[in-house]
């Protein structure tokens, strides 16, 4: 897919992986409406950085009125979507067994991607791309004790990408990137030097940054030929057993 002119919707676009998508799209060529939440300043940065061809919109996750807001915009100013990007999520530590945060997680991370895939397919016409961000920690022997509801939240994402593309295709091509650690605000709290100590769990040694997400996110969007993949970006974490 040649991005010039495409209209791409991606969610969670004020911080981390989703303001790099954002930017890398516009850089490409793409009209970018991006949606945030609590953190305005940081849709204001996004917005300045994707251009004249950006459009910020403040969506709660848990409304799908927000949601629906955001697709009839793009109906109604372009007509069409091409590109969608289910980025945003959240998590909470230690949640093992209290299931109101299990809902919280399941809507932002997994309904909120069902629902905006529903309406992006309906104004995807001639064909469309869609990519949805999962996690290392979606897959079992990769998972990681303390956050058993985004793991599983993940893994329904991941499960979801493969029987849409069964759905989709050959019109519509959806497929998922699961990152190991990234370097974003979703590690709340975390100083420089305990990010450091983070990055060296992966063979890198290092954290992935959120550009390097964006890198890998441009060509499986760009390439005709994927679907149904869940694309692993995780900096050899999920070899490091031993």
């Amino acid at each position: 897919m040649d991005l010039k002119n495409k209209i791409a919707v991606v969610t969670g676009g004020s911080s981390g992986i989703g303001k790099a998508i954002s930017i890398a799209l516009a850089k490409e060529g793409c009209n970018v409406i991006f949606t945030y939440n609590s953190n305005e300043k940081g849709g204001d940065d996004t917005l300045k950085e994707v251009g004249k061809k950006g459009q910020k919109f403040k969506v709660d996750l848990h409304s799908e009125e927000d949601m629906k807001a955001v697709f009839d915009f793009v109906k109604e100013k372009f007509g069409k979507l091409d590109i969608l990007v289910n980025n945003a999520g959240i998590n909470r530590p230690r949640d093992l067994y209290e299931t109101k945060v299990w809902k919280e997680i399941f809507q932002v991370n997994l309904f909120s991607t069902v629902f905006c895939t529903g309406k992006a397919v309906e104004l995807m016409k001639d064909r469309g791309k869609i990519l949805n961000i999962s996690s290392v920690y979606a897959e079992g022997k990769a998972c990681w004790k303390e956050l058993p509801a985004y793991g599983a939240s993940k893994a329904a994402v991941s499960h979801f990408t493969q029987v849409m593309a069964k759905n989709l295709a050959p019109k519509i091509l959806i497929n998922a990137l699961a990152p190991g650690y990234v370097k974003t605000p979703l590690w709340k709290n975390t100083t420089e030097e305990q990010f450091q100590e983070s990055g060296k769990e992966q063979l890198i040694e290092r954290m992935i940054l959120p550009e390097e997400i964006a890198q890998i996110a441009l060509a499986v969007i760009k390439n005709d030929a994927m679907t149904g993949e869940i694309v692993v970006v995780d900096g050899g974490i999920s070899l490091k057993t031993i």
